[in-house]
Order: structure tokens, then C-alpha cells, then sequence
């Protein structure tokens, strides 16, 4: 998600709260009358009933129900996970030409290149976003042998291929190293090399 998302968010979740409080307040005071001390003994249905029965209502309800589908709908769409970009343009462009990089297939090649050089299985690597800049992020299976030491000096080298290919730091490196246990007690570390 973006942070323009998880502000959208709270701020919408706070409105919500506020105003779950406040419906429990006032049920509690038409109960106890503690704040406002009278209310009406009977309360009358009948402009609700002359509502729901107009022709006009069926349709403005329709339209509320696709408005609202439609709401809801693009609020799913922007929580799924993105992917991130599958290229970069290079600071080499100009207007003679367009220069990228393409950032799966250096993904693919850092996880390779992590895999081989230390103890881990099923490394992959993918591109993401965070924070407005995209990321290469690294993520395997440690096997039990392993050293903290060789993993550590894996994760780095990778680290500084990658900043290496891009001096100007226009891209980081995450590795995410999952343990070998399986199941609900999965422990991970995290790396976090730039």
C-alpha cells in the first residue's frame, strides 16, 4: 500500500471509531437521560413509510447500491499487494534515447547469485515498492548448517552487486531469511542491506 493509502486509512478507520462512540454515548443516554433528559416516548414511522413507497425510491436505491459496490471495489483494489516497477530508467537517457534497466531479471540474478554463495534454499528475488522507491528484495529458506557469518558476508556481497550496478542508489536491497522450521513457529530475520 502507499502511504498516501495507510493515511486514507486510519484517518477513515478514526472516523468510524468516533462515530461507533458516539452512537454508543447517546444509546446510553436515551437509557440513563443523563445528558439531554427528555426524548419522545414514541417515535412515528410514517416518513420513513412515505419514503420507501415513493417511484422514485427503488431507483435512487439501485444507483446508491452501485455507487457503493463500486466504492468498495476500487478500496479492494488499492489494498492488493504491487507489484513493483519491471524497469528503471537509467540516468543515462537522453533525448537521443531511453536507457532501463530491467529490475526482475537483476532480481533473478541476485537470488541466484545469493543462493549460491550461501546456505540457502529456494531463494527468490522480486521487485517491490516502499516508500516511493523500489526495492530488490531476497528471500530464502536457511538451511540448519549454515553460519550467521557466511550469510551475513552472502547478504553484503549481493548488497554491494547491486549498488554497484546502480551508484546513484536509486535502488536498495532487502534479504528476508526465513528459518528451516516449518509450520505456525516459523521464525524469520531480517537483513536489511543498501
Amino acid at each position: 500500500m502507499t502511504p498516501r493509502m495507510i493515511r486514507t486509512d486510519r484517518a477513515l478507520t478514526l472516523l468510524v471509531a468516533i462515530l461507533l462512540v458516539a452512537l454508543g454515548l447517546l444509546a446510553l443516554d436515551w437509557h440513563f437521560r443523563w445528558v439531554f433528559g427528555s426524548y419522545p416516548s414514541e417515535l412515528s414511522t410514517q416518513p420513513a413509510g412515505e419514503v420507501v413507497t415513493a417511484s422514485w425510491f427503488p431507483w435512487a436505491l439501485a444507483v446508491a447500491g452501485i455507487v457503493l459496490g463500486f466504492l468498495g471495489l476500487v478500496w479492494l483494489l488499492a489494498h492488493l499487494r504491487r507489484r513493483g516497477p519491471s524497469t528503471l530508467r537509467l540516468q543515462a537517457s537522453d533525448e537521443t534515447g531511453r536507457v532501463q534497466a530491467d529490475l526482475r531479471s537483476i532480481a533473478d540474478a541476485a537470488a541466484d547469485r545469493l543462493q549460491s554463495m550461501a546456505a540457502l534454499t529456494g531463494v527468490t528475488g522480486t521487485v517491490a515498492t516502499i516508500r516511493s522507491r523500489p526495492v530488490i528484495m531476497l528471500r530464502g529458506r536457511i538451511d540448519p548448517v549454515a553460519s550467521v557469518a557466511s550469510l551475513t558476508e552472502a547478504a553484503e556481497i549481493c548488497a554491494q552487486d547491486v549498488a554497484a550496478a546502480f551508484p546513484d542508489q536509486s535502488i536498495s536491497c532487502r534479504i528476508l531469511v526465513d528459518s528451516p522450521r516449518r509450520g505456525k513457529g516459523r521464525q524469520q530475520s531480517q537483513m536489511r542491506v543498501r
